[in-house]
């Protein structure tokens, strides 16, 4: 039996690892969380952190692997991808899945390449704000290069909260890095989706419209409203990104913005899927089976997936609270249950929860189907009221 080493074991990673059980693979999972759910699914569940390359090297090599994968998670792709070259596994190699990683590298390789990038200053330490301080650009975007689920994100409207925002980034980056960049205004919502990538080509790619509170997604919709002609040429961007890159394999999780102009940014690609149950979304909007074509090509194996016809109407709703407290039950009123195709809670009773700023205050996901764009919209904008997150007292 093939063995696949899932790095990860948080609730959004379950259905990879169910999903890598029904195909006959011998699943090993791995982090730091014994507690976290998905290794209670796990054929074998081993105690090392995702980000040490070094122990999840060794691991993986005495237990003979066949195949390993970062599903859904930042932190964990240079891992797989170290692992990858090292053991001459499927997947991408090391220095790609690197510059995808990093934001400040990713920047860089944007500018050299030509493509299209914003204005941008990488500091190792607070202290270096002050020699750059005049040239920065407002509003402009704070963010650690290196970390996930939005944790130390911030946008800044003036000087005022600039330094704040800086040092507050720098707890949550791993390599001690902070990127300030210019945020790219635009007429539209931010386009984003996953894309799978196979031999440097991208097979699959969907971008819906992704939306915000504040800085922090608060879901995505499915179709992106805009013309057909230009989010053809969005596409050819993103494309273009991935092949000067070198990312060879694997999923891709991708941020656009498009001004007024059309001119076509390109803010992240993510070497590995969607956290959030993005691949759950894809196959609802698309039809097509992310979730099991990523599984396959970390395992070397073929697989049949390819750029959708038609686009479903759908939305996937990031489910917070609106202030701390204890956990006491999800609320979705009668109107909105018909149309929720999937929902997954991530807290039990009396569990404490925070105000949703970032991915730590996440209470759970729903997926959601409509018939057409002006009730999706309608409903996206009253969303609130239809599903409620109730605390104790």
């Amino acid at each position: 039996m093939k063995k696949i080493l899932m790095l990860g074991g948080a609730y959004s990673q379950v259905p990879a690892i169910k999903r890598a059980k029904e195909m006959g693979y011998h699943v090993i999972t791995c982090d730091y969380l014994s507690t976290n759910p998905g290794h209670a699914y796990a054929d074998e569940y081993a105690d090392i952190s995702t980000t040490d390359k070094e122990a999840v090297l060794q691991f993986a090599k005495t237990n003979e692997v066949d195949g390993i994968i970062a599903y859904a998670s930042d932190p964990s792709a240079m891992t797989a991808a170290y692992v990858s070259d090292k053991l001459g596994l499927s997947g991408a190699d090391y220095e790609s899945t690197r510059v995808l990683s990093e934001k400040d590298l990713f920047r860089q390789f944007q500018k050299k390449n030509g493509f299209l990038t914003p204005v941008f200053h990488s500091i190792t330490k607070p202290d270096e704000l002050e020699h750059m301080i005049s040239e920065i650009k407002y509003p402009c975007m704070v963010k650690p290069v290196d970390s996930s689920g939005s944790k130390g994100v911030q946008r800044i409207e003036s000087q005022r909260g600039l330094r704040h925002a800086v040092e507050n980034a720098f707890t949550f980056s791993r390599c001690g890095r902070v990127i300030i960049e210019q945020c790219i205004e635009t007429p539209y919502n931010q386009f984003h989706g996953d894309g799978v990538v196979i031999d440097g080509q991208i097979a699959f790619l969907a971008l819906g419209e992704q939306r915000f509170k504040n800085s922090v997604p608060i879901g995505t919709s499915f179709p992106a409203r805009i013309d057909e002609n230009l989010m053809r040429k969005v596409y050819e961007e993103v494309s273009h990104t991935i092949e000067q890159s070198g990312f060879g394999c694997g999923g891709i999780n991708v941020e656009v913005r498009v001004t007024a102009q059309s001119e076509i940014y390109v803010i992240e690609i993510g070497p590995r899927t969607g956290g959030n149950y993005i691949p759950q979304l894809m196959q609802l909007a698309t039809g097509e089976d992310e979730m099991t074509a990523v599984l396959q090509l970390a395992m070397g194996e073929k697989c049949d997936i390819k750029s959708p016809a038609h686009i479903q109407y759908c939305f996937q709703y990031i489910i917070g609270g609106e202030a701390d407290g204890r956990f006491a039950e999800l609320f979705i009123d009668d109107y909105m249950k018909e149309k929720v195709v999937d929902l997954y809670i991530h807290k039990k009773k009396g569990d404490l929860i925070n105000e949703y700023e970032n991915s730590s205050g996440v209470v759970g996901v729903a997926l959601l189907r409509f018939e057409g764009a002006e009730e999706m919209e309608q409903d996206i904008k009253n969303i609130k009221r239809h599903i409620k997150v109730q605390l104790e007292g």
